[in-house]
């Protein structure tokens, strides 16, 4: 059996087109869109929980097309998104209007010291990095945090959920080259713990997603809504959102 390519994740992104690519997926697959709109709601979630009366000072870590920041710079005191991608930044650029934007590897060099942020996110990123850059990313995020600050990300292929699993299974058996990223819960909760920090609270996100049948997006959002009150189905969730803090001493 072949063994799948490896790839750097940090130069995944670097190419010209992909900004454009990363953009448009978002505007066409149903199924992302109605991920989006859940996290949507869990954002304002968190900035109503942790948040209230107070300013937010947020980096938007692996920032990308500006999604996420584009989403809060409005409802924070200070905005900053960070990325290694100049494709993806220069989509950005053209949505984000008060967000400071870096380009940098900061896993590498963090030029962001000795600032710090209560509010860090990072999206769509921990699944696909390779282990010595989840180790890396978590570890800077975790420096940049406030003693009182929020980290939070997701994880979008979660290897408990059962539609999950079977893109896997068939992933593997048909395209041993490829790859197909997949973390568990309890990979989550590793990392997390590896930085010094915890996860405080755990939102389960998406249910019902049969491969290769689309589904009307209310249907999904009346499974979401029921499945979210069962806290034994939250393992089930192919795309979980965490809150993570500093662990207490």
């Amino acid at each position: 059996m072949k063994t799948a390519t490896k790839i750097d994740y940090r130069e995944s992104h670097t190419y010209a087109a992909k900004g454009t690519e990363y953009e448009r997926h978002y505007e066409t697959q149903a199924w992302d869109r109605f991920l989006w709109s859940r996290e949507r709601e869990i954002l304002l979630k968190i900035l109503a929980t942790y948040f209230a009366g107070r300013d937010v000072h947020l980096l938007d870590f692996a920032c990308g097309t500006g999604r996420i920041t584009r989403f809060l710079e409005d409802r924070v005191a200070t905005s900053t998104g960070v990325d290694i991608s100049d494709s993806m930044l220069a989509v950005a650029g053209q949505k984000l209007k008060r967000t400071e934007i870096i380009e940098a590897d900061i896993t590498v060099d963090n030029i962001l010291q000795p600032r710090q942020f209560n509010l860090i996110t990072a999206f769509r990123f921990f699944l696909n990095a390779e282990p010595e850059l989840r180790s890396a990313a978590i570890e800077t995020l975790a420096d940049l945090l406030t003693g009182d600050g929020t980290l939070v990300f997701n994880n979008h292929h979660n290897l408990g959920s059962p539609w999950i699993k079977l893109l896997h299974a068939r992933h593997r058996q048909k395209n041993t080259e490829g790859i197909f990223n997949v973390m568990r819960i309890e990979q989550m909760k590793d990392l997390v713990e590896s930085a010094g920090l915890e996860i405080v609270e755990f939102y389960p996100v998406g249910f019902f997603h049969p491969p290769k049948i689309p589904v009307w997006y209310r249907l999904n959002r009346v499974i979401d809504n029921v499945a979210c009150r069962f806290k034994c189905l939250s393992r089930f969730s192919e795309n979980p959102v965490v809150v993570c803090r500093k662990r207490k001493k």
